[in-house]
C-alpha cells in the first residue's frame, strides 16, 4: 500500500509540474509595476522602453516614440499578446522600437523571479525587464 501511495504522489507531483499556474504574468508581477527593458537578445537595451500589467489582463507600455497598450490573459508560465494598439508617431528610435514590438508579439513564455521578468520566444529572441517601481 505504501508503494502505490508513493507512485500516485510521484505521478500527481509530475502532472503539477507540467501544468500552468492559474494566474496570468500579470497577476503573479504586482499590478501597476512598471518593468523597464534592460536586454534585447542578451544585449543591452537601446532606447528606454516599459511594460506595466494593469487589472483585468490589461497591459501598457511607453516606447521612445509611442505608447501602446494590449492584453495578456494566458496562464503562467505562457504569455500571448492580444488586441495590441500602438500610436504612429515616428522618430529616430523606430527601428528600436519596432524589434522590441516584434518580439513582445512572438514571446509566449514568460517567467517573473523578484524583481526580474523575463519573456522569450520558441525562436530563442527574449526581453528582460527589471522592476523601476509603481507607475
Amino acid at each position: 500500500m505504501k508503494r502505490a501511495t508513493s507512485i500516485v504522489f510521484a505521478a500527481s507531483a509530475l502532472t503539477a509540474a507540467c501544468t500552468p499556474y492559474s494566474e496570468t504574468v500579470g497577476a503573479a508581477a504586482p499590478l501597476g509595476t512598471v518593468w523597464e527593458l534592460e536586454t534585447v537578445n542578451g544585449l543591452p537595451a537601446a532606447s528606454r522602453m516599459t511594460l506595466t500589467f494593469l487589472a483585468n489582463g490589461k497591459l501598457q507600455g511607453l516606447l521612445p516614440c509611442n505608447s501602446y497598450t494590449g492584453e495578456q490573459s494566458a496562464p503562467l508560465p505562457w504569455f500571448e499578446i492580444e488586441k495590441l494598439a500602438v500610436t504612429l508617431r515616428s522618430c529616430p528610435a523606430l527601428p528600436d522600437e519596432q524589434s522590441y514590438l516584434a518580439i513582445l508579439k512572438s514571446s509566449d513564455y514568460a517567467e517573473v523571479a523578484g524583481d526580474s521578468l523575463l519573456l522569450s520566444d520558441v525562436d530563442e529572441n527574449s526581453l528582460y525587464f527589471v522592476r523601476r517601481g509603481n507607475g
